[in-house]
This record gives structure tokens, sequence and C-alpha cells, in this order.
């Protein structure tokens, strides 16, 4: 009778073993399971701050790209080596003869750089507006403006070369205003009032990714 039972208890430990194993890998299984959620939504988070801060980058490099092409631009000083050989003479100045066709070379090859970074920036801008939404659509407007007006001042300094007395009726505030755009004054300059609008066109970018780049 005493085996008879021993057997039974043994048997019923077994089944309660059995049971026993059967929970704590369930159990197992589940912390595990956990685990890996938590992980991959850790190394998720991480991936997508690394690609913010890239991102983030990216974008001001190429904001500052624009700023440096503004002051390509806007140098008061044009070289020799900007002017077309056979338009300077042999002191290597522009001939009188070429004043307005060689000043127009200079500002279109000048042009072509801050077209270049202006384009590389409107891309930047697409891809931060599919990064972090529309806070990005309309940033970049205040600096397309100061290139607008950059565009329409060179004309106008231009067209006055080819046009005798196109600047008849201009005032002297009106041509304070015109020098100030056309000419990039260096930091604290206090006849360059355009400087000022470019850099707070600029301040709008980085107010956005500044705390990106911290993170």
């Amino acid at each position: 009778m005493d085996t008879i039972n021993t057997a039974s208890q043994l048997a019923s430990t077994t089944v309660y073993a059995g049971i026993a194993k059967d929970i704590i890998i369930a159990i197992s299984a589940v912390v595990t399971a956990v685990m890996a959620v938590r992980g991959l939504t850790a190394w998720s988070r991480e991936l997508k701050g690394k690609s913010e801060y890239a991102k983030a980058k990216e974008v001001l490099k190429a904001v500052y790209r624009v700023r440096e092409g503004f002051k390509h631009v806007r140098r008061p000083t044009i070289w020799q080596f900007e002017y077309p050989e056979e338009m300077i003479d042999s002191n290597g100045c522009l001939k009188r003869e070429h004043d307005c066709e060689g000043t127009l070379h200079v500002y279109e090859t000048r042009f072509k750089e801050l077209d270049e970074a202006f384009s590389g920036l409107e891309e930047q801008t697409l891809d931060a507006q599919v990064e972090w939404g529309p806070e990005f659509e309309n940033v970049i407007k205040p600096l397309r403006e100061c290139r607008a007006e950059l565009m329409v001042t060179v004309h106008d300094f231009l067209e006055a070369k080819r046009t005798p007395h196109y600047n008849q009726g201009q005032t002297k505030e009106e041509r304070t205003k015109q020098l100030s755009v056309l000419y990039y004054g260096g930091p604290g300059s206090e006849r360059d009032k355009f400087t000022p609008l470019i850099d707070k066109a600029i301040e709008e970018f980085e107010k956005r990714l500044r705390p990106r780049i911290k993170k």
C-alpha cells in the first residue's frame, strides 16, 4: 500500500514539476519578448535621434552656404581675374567700353554660387518638412525675399550702366539703400543694413535646428 502511495506521490510531483516548468518557460518567453521590445524601442529612438541630428546638421550647413553665397555676390571688390581677359587693358583694368558687359559677367558668375547654394537649401528644406512637418514650410521665405531684393538691386545697378539717366530721379536715401544691398560691409558695419536682414532670416533656421543638434 505504501508503495502505491509513493508511486502516486511521485507521479503527482512529476506532473506539478512539468506544469511549473511550462509556467517558467512561458514567463521567460514573455520577459524575453518584453526586453526585446524595450531594446527595439530604445534602438529605434537612438536611430531616430541620430537621423535627426544628421539631418539638422545638413540643413544648417546648407543655410550657411547660402549666407556665404550672399557675401560672395556682395563683395565690394572686383578682382582682375573676374573679368574676361579680352575686356581688360594692359594695366589689368576693365576697359571703359566694356564697363557694362564686364560687370554683368562678374555678377552672373557670382550669382551662380549663390544659386547653387540656394538650390541645395531648397532641397534640404523639403527634406526637413518630411522629417519634422510643416514648421519648415515657410522658414525659407525670408531668405528668398533677401535674394529677390539683391537680384533686383543688381539689375538696377547694371541697367544704370547700360541706360543713360536710368537713375536720374534716384534720391540720396534710395542710393544709400542700393549701396547697402549691393555691398557687404563686414561685421559691425553701420552702413550695411542688408546683412542684418540676412542674419535674421538665418536665425529662423537656427532656432529650429540648434535644439536638434544639441540632443
